[in-house]
């Protein structure tokens, strides 16, 4: 039994299609297919139902992938480890990102890969939080950045940042509210949110819940970074995450207000499958993200003072 098939199996068993686990291997089908039949035969019995669905694991199957998955796991660390003695970071990434992260950090983050980094070959998509975590169970993605926690078995999760969400206008708006804005007070507002389906409206519309208050904004648009931009060009008002406003508020086009208490938080969290360890360039390229988001965390303090004095003053 070769480490090869323990992976070709694992991943045509997540997969459940020779294409799909071939494409993902970055293999032909037919040596994928050759692997298993080998595998199967030192085994001594069928390990997947061929099907024109697809691969379907039989019994001995799903009992193979619960033995193989730990060993699998500890080979490839112990391999890894093995190699990393040398100090050099190399190797894939394949990463997930919510478009909110990726707009603010990401930038700077591939910057100091291909500055320093150079042999790291990195895969980078977006996506809604739900359909990462499917794609990091399914091993199509090595880690997703995503919004909240969503408990989920076999998902390890690390803490990335907690960011306070603020009203956000565009600078020659007024907004005839004293700051701190109350949340019971954005139902009057002319809003502009993400659909229900989005991560960032979930952490709102749950904040919002257990206050026993609900939203139903005028406009609905996915696009976090078109929200933004449409805020420059009009009167309407948003509620967005505070490193998502900073380019608009340092260049004076967007004013942001901070919400009264309890106010809203949105945490931004990394996950992995718990089975599958992650490399050393992938923990430095969550590191580095990490670092960069915070950065942009702190410098929007300043605005947000700002915006307090404002809002006195246009009052009075």
């Amino acid at each position: 039994m070769e480490l090869r098939q323990l992976k070709y199996f694992t991943c045509l068993y997540e997969e459940g299609s020779v294409t799909k686990a071939a494409q993902r291997l970055n293999i032909v089908q037919p040596a994928l297919s050759m692997q298993i039949a080998k595998l199967e035969e030192e085994l001594g019995q069928a390990l997947f139902e061929r099907t024109p669905k697809g691969m379907i694991p039989t019994e001995a199957g799903v009992q193979a992938y619960r033995l193989f998955m730990p060993i699998l796991g500890e080979l490839l660390e112990a391999r890894q480890t093995l190699i990393d003695r040398s100090g050099a970071i190399g190797g894939r990434i394949n990463a997930g990102l919510i478009a909110s992260a990726a707009n603010q950090a990401l930038a700077s983050t591939l910057g100091y890969f291909v500055e320093h980094h150079p042999e790291v070959e990195l895969q980078l998509s977006y996506g809604y939080s739900q359909e990462l975590i499917d794609r990091v169970l399914s091993g199509a993605l090595d880690f997703a950045v995503i919004n909240q926690s969503f408990q989920q078995e076999n998902l390890h999760r690390r803490d990335i940042l907690d960011e306070e969400l603020l009203v956000a206008t565009g600078a020659a708006t007024r907004l005839r509210l004293c700051a701190p804005i109350p949340l019971e007070a954005l139902g009057a507002l002319k809003l502009i949110l993400p659909s229900r389906r989005h991560g960032l409206r979930m952490v709102i519309d749950q904040a919002l819940a257990a206050q026993g208050l609900e939203l139903t904004p005028h406009l609905e648009l996915d696009d976090l970074t078109v929200i933004e931009s449409f805020l420059r060009r009009s009167d309407w008002i948003s509620v967005l995450p505070a490193t998502l406003l900073r380019s608009g508020l340092e260049e004076g086009a967007l004013r942001a207000y901070p919400l009264a208490a309890p106010g809203i938080t949105r945490r931004m969290v990394c996950v992995h499958d718990s089975r599958r360890p992650l490399t050393p360039a992938a923990l430095l390229f969550i590191d580095i993200i990490s670092k960069t988001l915070a950065t942009a965390l702190n410098a929007i303090h300043f605005y947000k003072e700002g915006a307090l004095e404002d809002s006195e003053h246009e009052l009075k």
